[in-house]
């Protein structure tokens, strides 16, 4: 993607072609395969989109994002037995949008990589050994998103999202592997790099 984008600046149709920006966004994340009950985790994400057009319909987007997955504690206050897991990750989502006046479909995968974790039950002993299942440094997720276009600074976009392959394998008491799962709302906005090159053209000549 960067060496397309490098591509199209060099004949001087970035403007049109390549569009940059930042998002950041919240939602609810869990996971499947949990031999104690779970509720959702109210996570954020944020980083930088890069995307070009590819067709007067369809556009391809590429993302680096820290995110946060795993399960919390919904919107209640710690009790006994309630148990919490965090996930952190680099993300690079890759997606192919759909776009029809201002909304937009989008979907793709995303590779992330795990940055650190986090679990405990609260005043109480996990039913199984950590360091026997531990978390897989990566994740490989489908992403099915829709969104609206503001203007062309602001969009708002919602993502749901699941990882195709486990992040833990199966647990003692489940009838299946551990999976990431989730729903995020997230705003963006975009970087006009005009003034920019004007300035340099300036000061070339």
């Amino acid at each position: 993607m960067s060496i397309i984008c490098l591509d199209v600046w060099s004949q001087g149709k970035l403007e049109t072609q390549c569009k940059f920006g930042f998002k950041l966004g919240s939602g609810m994340q869990t996971i499947t395969g949990s031999p104690v009950k779970t509720k959702p985790r109210i996570a954020f994400m944020g980083g930088i989109w890069v995307r070009i057009k590819i067709s007067k319909s369809w556009t391809m987007q590429a993302e680096l994002t820290q995110i946060g997955k795993g399960t919390g504690l919904g919107l209640h206050q710690p009790k006994y037995g309630d148990y919490w897991l965090n996930l952190n990750y680099f993300e690079v989502p890759i997606l192919f949008q759909y776009n029809k006046q201002n909304v937009y479909f989008e979907f793709g995968p995303s590779l992330a990589a795990l940055i650190n974790t986090g679990e405990y039950i609260d005043g109480g002993a996990l039913p199984y050994q950590t360091d026997l299942y531990p978390f897989s440094n990566k994740d490989f997720s489908f992403n099915l998103g829709t969104g609206y276009v503001f203007n062309e600074k602001w969009s708002v976009g919602l993502r749901l999202t699941h990882s195709l392959i486990p992040v833990r394998k199966q647990l003692p008491a489940t009838p299946h592997s551990v999976y990431n799962r989730g729903i995020i709302l997230s705003v963006s906005r975009q970087i006009h790099l005009k003034a920019s090159r004007t300035k340099q053209s300036e000061d070339i000549e």
